[in-house]
């Protein structure tokens, strides 16, 4: 990395609004095993109202012709999972109901420590909030080795690592 890019990637600075995190309403989430190569709001639920059966093996469900097996997954005990947008210009686009202001009826959240530079800096909020998703893999259920549980058993990992360790003799 030359000193260009180290010095650009350290003035880079991103900020959670609080005020979200409390106001974020709990979602219903669907973590699709697929990509799509846009970044701008959708309105998936015009599009993804699924159909979820019940079968022997799971929770099945049909997304363009194609079968996903899944299951729920709960967010590990102590945690809230939260749905994160960029704020452009005050406010974040929130899908097909249009805009919401990150700040709309709350007082300021939290004093500056140091003056923010804008074009280094960027703003995230909470449009929704989780306890719980589905975990969708095409035709089977995705395994214990999926990156979204190794993900989830991080916090107890660490946990476990930072936790005091008894002497000998005590």
């Amino acid at each position: 990395m030359d000193s260009g890019d180290a010095e650009a990637a350290e003035r880079q600075r991103v900020h959670v609004r609080p005020a979200t995190l409390r106001r974020a309403a709990p979602a219903t989430l669907h973590l699709l095993p697929c990509a799509v190569p846009r970044n701008r709001p959708a309105p998936v639920s015009r599009f993804f109202t699924p159909a979820v059966r019940r079968g022997p093996d799971g929770l099945e469900v049909s997304f363009r012709g194609r079968r996903l097996r899944g299951e729920e997954v709960e967010v590990p005990p102590g945690l809230v999972g939260y749905v994160m947008a960029t704020e452009e210009d005050g406010e974040v686009l929130t899908g097909p109901e249009g805009k919401q202001h990150f700040l709309e009826g709350s007082e300021k959240d939290e004093e500056e420590e140091e003056p923010l530079e804008r074009d280094f800096d960027r703003f995230i909020g909470a449009t929704a909030s989780f306890s719980r998703f589905t975990l969708w893999g095409l035709e089977t259920v995705p395994g214990p080795d999926a990156k979204v549980r190794g993900a989830l058993t991080w916090p107890s990992l660490a946990a476990a690592i930072h936790a005091q360790v008894p002497q000998d003799g005590d």
